[in-house]
């Protein structure tokens, strides 16, 4: 009560009781800053303890390992290196909190310095130990196993020479008539698309061979062994196919027509399916595309002309006067491949005028947006003139509308050809003739109204004109009486006959509106 609060005893111990409050509410600010610090140092031992158990824990398990001879064995060892990789990020990620934690406390605590610092520097480096120690093993790892894929796809490739090679050395039986050499053409079919492949995979064994002999030279003679090995199988597979062909004596010409017989029958079977396809462009840019794919269909056609007709002739040689079975059923292929060749002559030329005629329309399409465009200016232009209320203003707006007319007569040539295009490709029975018809009758109808619109707004416009300067010539002759009149002047004679002039021109100007109808209803939509 104030009675109270005035008494000297009170007034003075409240300032020393705020003071005390001050203090006690620093001091426990104090409490729990040293109290965070201290809860993040033990967080930061705690965190640095259990990084430093797993480290110790995965060093005795790399210390321990010992890269194997086996393939099996290996792949075991590299499947633990994958899930180690994970922990590896998890530990980093760990060892990154435990290093922020560290430099927040040598931010504040000041009591802690050396042990902060050298917890950290302890971790780091056990760290990056275990880390060297990692990669070490891996990379240790990672070479014994491309030596042991090495061995391994150097066994796989010389198991698939030497089972070509028992398929070259099985057709040793077969005769050397065109029974014997269909035979043969069946078994060593894809023989040479197999050949390319593995001399293909016997000169990468041999540049991988030359890199792992220089990353291992301890290991290189056995590596180079295994090398030798696979160009002996590789030379005894080719000598073996050599010694085949040169039994076949004549046969061997044969032999060299079915092949090729076969390879143009599997090129003329693409070549239908990639022309008979029926995808009609959607876009300029597809149409383009697609016609330009075709146009070199045709030229790869043509390069096989020669192809053809040399298998057809040798085909005849062949078939001449043979009536077994065999040659029967030869005849009757190449009896299929002249319908096949004939067939896809047919098939190119339809495509080609499917894809022209979408070509046509794609561009008819651009076109006549852009015709459309132009038209839609023109209307917005037409619509939003307006007459102005000057001389200056309406000479202004004819001679603009005159220009405006003269760049319209010259979009008219894109109009008419855009037209003559739309009708050539109706006359062709383009499959969108009815859309194509459509747009023409369109451009066509807005074309014409604009050019009306046009010639009619030009003659308001020169109206509005006339208007104009019938007004200004009236005001002018009224200012000019006036201030005559006004200021009590003389007028000369040749001032006078001017006057006059304009004044019976002006007069038979306004007798010529009061007496024209048609005019003043003219006027009147110009106001």
């Amino acid at each position: 009560p104030p009675a109270f609060a005035d008494v000297p005893d009170v007034a003075g111990r409240l300032p020393a009781l705020e003071q005390r409050y001050q203090e006690l509410a620093a001091r426990a600010e104090r409490r729990r800053q040293d109290l965070q610090d201290a809860l993040s140092l033990y967080t930061m031992r705690s965190e640095a303890d259990a990084c430093g158990l797993w480290v110790g824990e995965k060093e005795q398990w790399l210390h321990a390992m010992h890269v194997p001879d086996k393939l099996e064995d290996l792949e075991v060892v590299q499947q633990r290196f994958e899930t180690l990789e994970p922990e590896m990020n998890n530990l980093a990620s760990r060892v990154a909190a435990v290093n922020r934690i560290a430099d927040q406390l040598l931010a504040t605590d000041q009591r802690n310095q050396e042990s902060i610092r050298a917890t950290r520097e302890q971790l780091n480096a056990r760290w990056e130990r275990f880390r060297a120690l990692a990669d070490q093993k891996k990379e240790a790892l990672t070479s014994a196993l491309n030596i042991q894929n090495y061995h391994l796809e150097c066994n796989e490739t010389t198991s698939w020479m030497r089972e070509k090679t028992k398929v070259i050395e099985s057709t040793q039986g077969l005769g050397n008539d065109l029974a014997g050499v269909m035979a043969l053409q069946r078994k060593l079919s894809g023989m040479e698309r197999d050949l390319e492949a593995i001399q293909g995979k016997v000169r990468d064994l041999r540049a991988e061979a030359e890199k792992l002999a220089a990353e291992h030279p301890e290991q290189a003679p056995a590596i180079l062994a295994r090398l030798s090995a696979i160009e002996a199988v590789w030379d005894e597979l080719c000598r073996s196919l050599r010694r085949r062909e040169e039994s076949l004596g004549e046969a061997s010409k044969l032999q060299g027509f079915l092949r090729d017989l076969a390879a143009f029958q599997a090129w003329l079977s693409r070549t239908q399916t990639a022309v008979a396809s029926e995808d009609v462009p959607a876009t300029l840019a597809e149409a383009e595309r697609l016609l330009s794919q075709h146009e070199s269909i045709h030229k790869e056609i043509a390069h096989y002309g020669d192809d053809y007709r040399s298998t057809r002739a040798v085909g005849r040689e062949v078939t001449q006067g043979q009536t077994d079975a065999q040659h029967v059923f030869l005849h009757q292929r190449l009896e299929a491949l002249d319908t096949g060749w004939e067939e896809l002559g047919r098939m190119w030329e339809n495509r080609h005028h499917l894809l022209s005629q979408a070509f046509a329309f794609q561009l008819f399409l651009r076109d006549s947006k852009q015709v459309e465009g132009v038209l839609s200016t023109q209307e917005y232009a037409l619509s939003h003139t307006e007459m102005p209320g000057t001389l200056p203003g309406a000479e202004a707006s004819v001679k603009k509308h005159e220009d405006f007319m003269a760049t319209m007569e010259a979009n008219g040539e894109r109009v008419q050809g855009l037209v003559a295009t739309g009708r050539k490709l109706v006359a062709e029975g383009s499959l969108h003739a009815d859309k194509v018809q459509e747009t023409v009758d369109s451009v066509e109808s807005r074309h014409r109204r604009n050019r009306d619109m046009a010639q009619e707004l030009l003659g308001r416009l020169r109206d509005n004109w006339e208007l104009q300067r019938f007004l200004q010539d009236g005001q002018e002759l009224t200012l000019w009486i006036n201030e005559k009149m006004l200021t009590a002047q003389d007028v000369s004679y040749e001032e006078a006959r001017n006057l006059h002039t304009k004044w019976q021109k002006h007069q038979a100007f306004a007798a010529e509106l009061a007496a024209n109808k048609g005019w003043l209803e003219k006027m009147e939509k110009v106001g």
